[in-house]
């Protein structure tokens, strides 16, 4: 698995778009996208997405499992509480 930032990324901070593979969280589905974080191609139903701020008024969006999504070491939008 890939370091999900940095040197080594996967894609960098896009949305991958993947078709024609079942979804590796759920494998009901068919996947639409790849997790940011870990790199799992998720459905419809396993991705959450996020909208991390930068910049004025700026957005990114991101998509992760849920999993990488409640991860504060990778979706450092999250607490750690």
């Amino acid at each position: 698995m890939a370091a999900p930032f940095g040197g080594g990324s996967r894609e960098g901070f896009m949305i991958t778009v993947t078709e024609g593979k079942n979804c590796e969280v759920c494998g009901k589905n068919e996947a639409v996208v790849v997790c940011n974080g870990c790199g799992l191609a998720l459905c419809g139903e396993c991705r959450v997405f996020d909208i991390w701020a930068s910049g004025c008024g700026h957005g990114l969006t991101r998509v992760f499992c849920r999993k990488c999504d409640a991860d504060p070491k990778i979706n450092f939008w999250k607490s750690s509480e």
